[in-house]
């Protein structure tokens, strides 16, 4: 597969390539429980994407990406930067 290296080239990629890109080049950062989800949040070389499961349904819901760093604020207390700081 081609080099994904903008957002808008991941947005037009069908979901299993999607899903193939996330798992291969990008890094799961965390995850959290929105209501009946379970969102994992990945971070990618230009962008963020968010992947929607449902409980109780073996499927994915939703994969979203954004660039915005206002959209991280749902997993802000949940993510750890003291590794980075340390020098």
């Amino acid at each position: 597969m081609q080099a994904i290296r903008t957002i808008k080239e991941f947005d037009l990629l069908s979901k299993g390539r999607k899903l193939a890109h996330l798992w291969d080049n990008c890094k799961l950062i965390t995850s959290r429980v929105e209501g009946n989800y379970r969102v994992h949040l990945y971070g990618c070389s230009f962008f963020y994407v968010e992947v929607w499961y449902k409980y109780g349904v073996s499927t994915i819901q939703k994969i979203g990406s954004f660039r915005s760093v206002q959209y991280l604020e749902p997993y802000l207390d949940q993510i750890d930067i003291r590794e980075c700081l340390a020098y």
